[in-house]
């Protein structure tokens, strides 16, 4: 069950980034049958080369109280770093929304009633 979540978008609508090179995370909570924005995190890498391990650090910092992040494409030492920190990773071209509307319904699935 996810409870925080990040997607790397450019407009808030879709998820349209790549991992290293994503400016901002759009972070969601979902909460029962809800999901909310909590707020959106700029990602300032620490030079252009995306595949650094510094910035790597530095990304998994911004979104640590995140249960799972949402990229459009994501290398594989990024991505292992990030599960090595128990952030789970999903490639998706999608818009958020149905996303959001997907984890909700997997969770109420998830729920003994």
């Amino acid at each position: 069950m996810f409870k925080r979540v990040a997607f790397a978008s450019f407009d808030g609508i879709v998820v349209d980034s790549h991992f290293g090179m994503a400016d901002m995370f759009y972070i969601y909570d979902v909460i029962e049958n809800q999901s909310v924005l909590f707020e959106k995190r700029r990602f300032a890498r620490n030079d252009s080369r995306c595949h650094n391990d510094e910035n790597f650090e530095k990304a998994y910092q911004l979104l640590r109280d995140c249960d799972a992040v949402f990229v459009e494409k994501i290398g594989q030492s990024a991505a292992n770093f990030l599960i090595k920190k128990n952030l789970r990773v999903f490639e998706i071209n999608a818009q958020i929304q149905e996303i959001l509307t997907s984890i909700i319904e997997d969770n109420n699935s998830c729920v003994v009633k």
